[in-house]
């Protein structure tokens, strides 16, 4: 199992923050999981899953993370919502 990098994040989750970068790589999360977590997240599947506990560790950590990123997306559309309107 190799390491995600950078890359990989750029890749799968687009622009993100760099300290959110930083969890993400800190975690020693594989790009599988950090696919799997992407998956889970969009599926609306964000309970814990069979499979190795330290897997489900680094997993759970990366759907939290992801949920912090989804979650500023959101409220950075929010904020721009009545300019888009005026325009």
């Amino acid at each position: 199992m190799s390491s995600m990098s950078r890359r990989d994040i750029d890749t799968l989750v687009g622009e993100v923050d760099e300290l959110i970068i930083q969890e993400m790589i800190g975690t020693g999360a594989s790009r599988a999981e950090l696919a799997e977590a992407l998956s889970r997240l969009e599926a609306g599947a964000v309970a814990p899953q069979q499979g190795r506990p330290s897997s489900r560790r680094r997993i759970r950590r990366l759907l939290d993370l992801l949920m912090v990123v989804d979650q500023s997306a959101g409220e950075r559309r929010e904020r721009l919502r009545p300019a888009l309107r005026r325009a």
